[in-house]
């Protein structure tokens, strides 16, 4: 346990689940879906650890960015319909069982996404069916693989095609009409479309979707302040709430003055100076950015 979290009396940040594998590479966090001899359909135990994940790491000062990708052919199929089966415990029956739990545990991971406050780089590739659909839109980038295969499953099964928090982020990243077009009918979209519509950031092959995301991820701890990064998350994901530009300015005004005042803020500055280009060459390190 370091001094950090002995002195703020903060637990240690050990990542240890059954349906989730969590790969720290530096400041990069590579968090995988890992039930892939069932595509990675959302189970009840795959998703209680994807929460527990988002809401512990926030808190993780070593972790900058992290990659969210699924093992095998598949990055989400949906809900895990075998779960769906389960009876419900003997002192709820199934309508509050499916609300209270069921529900709440799927669009949390998309609250707790939205609340994380590290970006997550979507690294996709095969299947992204209902709730893997929402889980792809709240990502704050996303690389998707050639196999990349996009629906609103839930419309086959009788359900409404607007889920964990898919109505709230598809139409401000694809338009109204697009956004329409992929909710209200369960028709695949593969990868070159969602890319012409706006949806991807990149389509690589499927072998580089991982690395091209992790690469992302490194350069953007390259060449950005911890804090600062995270400032610049919490003001987009504020900016998609209809709010007014005025607040958005505030915002950006608060983050500004805050993130200025760091120790990276005012080294950044002076790594500017042209006063300093001769120390910036002979002393690097003490210019880089450390603080969180």
């Amino acid at each position: 346990m370091s001094v950090y979290q002995e002195s703020y009396h903060l637990p240690e940040f050990t990542y240890e689940y059954e349906k989730l594998k969590i790969d720290k590479r530096g400041p990069v966090y590579v968090c995988a879906f890992d039930d892939a001899q069932n595509l990675n359909a959302m189970s009840y135990k795959q998703m209680a650890e994807f929460n527990d994940f988002l809401i512990k790491v926030r808190m993780d000062k070593d972790c900058r960015v992290i990659v969210l990708t699924g093992e095998g052919r598949s990055f989400c199929a949906g809900f895990n319909l075998n779960d769906l089966a389960l009876d419900p415990p003997e002192d709820m029956g199934r309508i509050q069982r499916d609300f209270y739990i069921m529900q709440r545990m799927c669009s949390d991971q998309i609250v707790n996404m939205r609340r994380c406050e590290q970006p997550i780089i979507g690294a996709l590739k095969g299947y992204a069916v209902g709730g893997g659909l929402s889980i792809s839109c709240a990502c704050d980038l996303r690389v998707l693989g050639e196999s990349y295969k996009m629906n609103a499953g839930y419309l086959s099964i009788g359900y409404t095609g607007t889920d964990m928090g898919g109505a709230f982020f598809l139409p401000k990243i694809v338009g109204y009409a697009r956004a329409a077009e992929i909710l209200m009918n369960p028709a695949r979209h593969d990868a070159q479309q969602l890319l012409d519509w706006g949806f991807a950031n990149r389509v690589v092959a499927d072998d580089d979707v991982l690395e091209t995301a992790v690469a992302m991820a490194e350069d953007m701890c390259k060449q950005t302040a911890p804090f600062g990064l995270r400032l610049t998350k919490e003001c987009l994901q504020t900016s998609l709430d209809g709010t007014s530009f005025e607040n958005v300015i505030k915002m950006e005004n608060r983050n500004q003055v805050l993130a200025s005042n760091t120790n990276d803020g005012i080294m950044g500055t002076l790594k500017m100076n042209p006063h300093n280009k001769q120390d910036v060459k002979e002393n690097p390190d003490k210019y880089a950015f450390h603080n969180m």
